[in-house]
């Protein structure tokens, strides 16, 4: 996912469709996710409404992954999307001022989407479930040597106490 700088300051998202790359307008396109989705919509327009800041985009970066991806899946699915704002990559993006530093962030993400875990279930799984290899495992019928049952009835007069 690559965001850029666009000339009045605000941060967009670039998404190649098939007649070229253009930059989603986030502030002006949050409307795609009205009203099916108003958490996305709630947490775009908190972030971009005022253009952005590079910084507090990458702090918040969890939060804000899964609506950009969403509104890159609007555009590429449906880009003629009444309240996708799209511009075309014109020469007018590559041109910027000394005092632009960041005029472009790309970010992958290292894990794919068949190995999110939302539910934590695969990392539970890898900590506590023994490898096939592993020397420990047993037979279900075997008893392992040396345990002792102890029973936790009531305690008659005389009975020993075992720790």
């Amino acid at each position: 996912m690559k965001l850029v700088k666009m000339n009045d300051n605000k941060i967009g998202l670039l998404v190649s469709l098939p007649n070229g790359q253009h930059v989603i307008d986030i502030a002006k396109s949050v409307g795609v996710f009205v009203p099916h989705d108003p958490v996305s919509s709630g947490l775009l327009n908190g972030m971009f409404k005022d253009g952005g800041d590079w910084s507090l985009l990458v702090k918040h970066w969890a939060y804000l992954r899964s609506p950009l991806n969403k509104l890159a899946w609007v555009a590429k699915v449906i880009p003629d999307h009444p309240n996708l704002a799209l511009r075309p990559i014109t020469p007018e993006f590559q041109t910027r001022g000394p005092g632009d530093p960041i005029i472009e962030i790309d970010i992958t993400d290292i894990e794919s989407f068949e190995e999110r875990d939302p539910t934590g279930r695969l990392a539970m799984e890898r900590q506590f479930m023994p490898t096939p290899d592993s020397s420990s495992l047993q037979d279900a019928g075997t008893v392992t040597q040396g345990a002792q049952v102890i029973e936790f009835g009531p305690l008659g007069k005389g009975d020993p106490i075992r720790w």
